[in-house]
């Protein structure tokens, strides 16, 4: 199973906030504020790709402050 990490770019100021829900979804292994076009990068493994995709848009992209997201799979 893939390794997948989210890129999270966020509403100005809400950066710690959505670090904080996001260390409550199980399936998120770790998370990280970063500099750049996105705000963190959470990772997420042992999951299939569609639980990937079902976790970022039922859980990920409803946090407020979420502006946008990108999924980065590792398969090697």
């Amino acid at each position: 199973m893939p390794t997948a990490y989210v890129m999270i770019a966020c509403d100005y100021g809400q950066e710690e906030q959505v670090l904080d829900e996001l260390k409550t979804i199980g399936k998120v292994k770790e998370a990280h504020g970063t500099e750049g076009h996105y705000d963190i990068v959470a990772e997420m493994e042992k999951m299939t790709t569609d639980e990937i995709n079902n976790t970022v848009s039922e859980k990920i992209r409803r946090i407020n402050g979420v502006r946008s997201t990108l999924i980065l799979l590792a398969q090697c």
